[in-house]
């Protein structure tokens, strides 16, 4: 979760970027979570939110390995492939925010004023390996989905009344990782069972 500035070029592989240590493989790294990306200007709000933590707020703050002005949830969608350096790396998810941000800042409850305020970030997974140095920008190559940005569809995952074609189309969303798609899928299929019920005892 703790962060350090890289001065020099890193290897970004299939599972991990260079000196990322990952304590729990079950929720994070791996080859849909290679890097985390948050928007550094989210942090002007986090400051306002809470004053008393402003100094500790700054890339890296949230353990992210990757930090923005020019990006956010609302300009990049699920499945861009983007050129970093000599690596191309794909959006795969949202992030979603976990209690141990509350424990690494002592805010509790940050985690879900992230989620609830969708300032949650997004990871990548990596299609091709290489060297990315500090400062190399992003160029976009693919964007198969334009219109599911990481912030609808992480509204769309908070969404309790969500559409059953909705549902469909997101669990079976190409490019997506495959437990967002299996949450999807799952309240696809219990509205389906609830309605069918319906149908038969209404």
């Amino acid at each position: 979760m703790v962060k350090q500035l890289s001065e020099g070029p890193l290897w970004l592989g299939m599972d991990s970027l260079q000196g990322d240590q990952i304590a729990d493989r079950r929720f994070h790294g791996g080859p849909d979570r290679t890097l985390c990306h948050y928007p550094t200007q989210h942090y002007a709000y986090w400051a306002q939110r809470f004053p008393q933590l402003r100094t500790q707020f700054g890339l890296g703050a949230f353990g992210e390995n990757l930090g923005s002005e020019s990006l956010n949830e609302e300009r990049l969608c699920i499945g861009d492939r983007l050129r970093w350096g000599d690596a191309v790396i794909e959006v795969s998810q949202p992030r979603s925010p976990c209690v141990k941000l509350d424990n690494r800042l002592g805010i509790r409850g940050l985690a879900r004023e992230l989620s609830l305020s969708g300032r949650t970030g997004w990871l990548y997974r990596t299609i091709e390996e290489g060297i990315v140095h500090p400062g190399d920008g992003m160029q976009l190559l693919e964007r198969p989905h334009p219109d599911i940005s990481v912030a609808h569809l992480w509204r769309c995952f908070l969404n309790p009344s969500l559409d059953e074609e909705t549902l469909l189309r997101l669990a079976e969303l190409p490019r997506l990782v495959l437990h967002f798609q299996a949450a999807f899928r799952q309240r696809y299929d219990a509205g389906r069972r609830q309605r069918d019920q319906h149908s038969l005892f209404g």
